[in-house]
């Protein structure tokens, strides 16, 4: 299975993530991959799903109040990038729960008044050599971090990515969240 190159959502004027293209709106290419492709790449092998979404909150707000949870600036993770309104995009900064034999690491990148996540659980092999088991569990646990700190979910997109990247299986959804006070 490739994943088509022109695969983009936009952005509504209610904060949901819908495909295809909108006049006006904020177009997204809904997958991460490492700085090392210009291009998108239609490999799922070297894709990750853009699976959630912090409206009205900035990336630097996102990584503090996880920090303050526990969570760290891990010192390995490849740069990603995203398209963003046809630019490449690169990541803002990554945190990881846990250590590296075995953590729940996460990209985020900057979107509108809001942040991207891309969010994934990881296992290293014996030689180091990180294995997505899930998109969805990863997701959950950045959910949960965020919402001590009065971050809460609302209702989540369509699917927008393929449920099956990487071996790693996902309901192709983005969750979305906001903060308490919005």
């Amino acid at each position: 299975m490739k994943v088509p190159r022109h695969t983009l959502v936009h952005l509504t004027p209610d904060g949901d993530l819908v495909p295809g293209v909108a006049a006006g709106a904020v177009r997204l290419w809904p997958f991460t991959q490492s700085r090392r492709y210009p291009w998108r790449s239609q490999n799922p092998k070297s894709l990750d799903p853009i699976n959630l979404l912090v409206l009205g909150t900035a990336p630097a707000t996102v990584v503090d109040l996880l920090a303050e949870r526990g969570w760290r600036r891990p010192d390995d993770g490849a740069t990603h990038r995203t398209w963003i309104d046809g630019a490449l995009v690169t990541m803002f900064d990554h945190t990881a729960l846990g250590d590296r034999a075995e953590r729940v690491h996460i990209r985020v990148f900057a979107f509108a008044d809001a942040t991207l996540v891309a969010a994934h659980h990881e296992v290293a092999d014996d030689r180091s050599h990180h294995r997505v088991t899930s998109w969805n569990r990863a997701r959950e646990t950045v959910a949960e971090a965020l919402a001590t700190a009065g971050i809460s979910r609302i209702t989540p997109t369509g699917v927008i990515t393929p449920t099956d990247l990487r071996d790693a299986t996902s309901d192709g959804r983005v969750w979305r969240l906001v903060a308490d006070e919005r």
